[in-house]
């Protein structure tokens, strides 16, 4: 199987990064446009790829089949925050909310989609546009509890979880369920502006790093230890788990194509959102992201 377009998306993603921190270093991206940028990221741009992911063409399956489809997407992100939190447990008490979402909020839509798509076309892209819903409802729920439990608050506000991408996901999945077409116009809008959101994370990321070290981030164990994590032992995991209860190859190599992805882009911006210091998530991202090149391809020729 040729994975050269794999590997070529990836290294877009990496090349951005690299864009991002030289222009951080340089002065020309500040902290300031990491958190304006970071909220245009969650609040239009990813939204607009969330109600995309579902307005395109998509396979003709039978609604039982599609409907154990999503029930096995939700399933596939109840392990991996469960995976999360136990891990979570073993770090120090500032990080563990970040560890929870660098563990379990993955690059679905930016890598995953790009790595499906040249192995086995538009079902699997399918599959991946519907984990868009339990992503997003279980990052915004749970995932946000999180993050202000470690702040000292008590548990997530109702306008912390009513967020775009949360509408946009429900939005999503109506649409996906009542077959709604839309009018090319309203089409065009989503995939023009959704077409920003991987640059302009990139970027986000990138600038975040500007003040950090790559030599600390690249001789951090701890990070080394979360990629071994994210990378091979979860999909791992979720392979051995679902195969006996999934028959279809494309549904399963889906969901160990999720498990596999390196840390979500979307993790710096919601931290920075939060209040917690970007430097960490940047550089599991990076890191991920980077090790991702080799690990997924050899993950998947072993499996499949």
């Amino acid at each position: 199987m040729d994975f050269s377009g794999l590997l070529i998306k990836m290294l877009i993603f990496f090349v951005l990064l690299v864009i991002g921190y030289w222009a951080a270093r340089k002065g020309f991206l500040s902290r300031d446009f990491a958190k304006s940028a970071s909220w245009l990221l969650v609040n239009v741009l990813l939204s607009a790829s969330i109600v995309n992911s579902v307005l395109g063409e998509r396979p003709e399956l039978p609604p039982k089949e599609l409907w154990f489809a999503f029930s096995v997407m939700m399933a596939v992100f109840v392990l991996l925050y469960g995976i999360a939190t136990i891990c979570a447990h073993f770090d120090e008490k500032q990080t563990a909310p970040q560890t929870i979402l660098l563990l379990s909020a993955v690059n679905t839509l930016f890598v995953g989609i790009p790595v499906v798509q040249v192995m086995k076309g538009g079902e699997a892209v399918f599959y991946l546009g519907i984990s868009s819903v339990p992503f997003n409802l279980f990052l915004y729920t749970y995932g946000v509890w999180q993050l202000n439990r470690g702040k000292g608050k008590s548990g997530a506000r109702l306008a912390d979880i009513i967020t775009m991408p949360l509408i946009a996901a429900l939005l999503s999945l109506v649409i996906f369920v009542f077959h709604i077409r839309m009018p090319r116009a309203v089409t065009e809008f989503f995939s023009t502006v959704s077409a920003g959101t991987v640059p302009v994370s990139m970027l986000v990321i990138g600038a975040t790093l500007g003040p950090v070290s790559l030599k600390e981030a690249f001789l951090n164990k701890k990070l080394y230890l979360l990629s071994l994590i994210r990378l091979i032992v979860t999909p791992l995991l979720v392979y051995f788990v679902f195969r006996p209860f999934i028959h279809n190859d494309v549904l399963l190599l889906s969901v160990v194509v999720i498990a596999a992805c390196p840390a979500g882009t979307l993790c710096t911006p919601v931290s920075i959102q939060y209040g917690y210091d970007p430097k960490y998530t940047s550089e599991c991202i990076m890191l991920t992201t980077v090790l991702c090149m080799l690990t997924l391809p050899a993950l998947l020729y072993v499996l499949f």
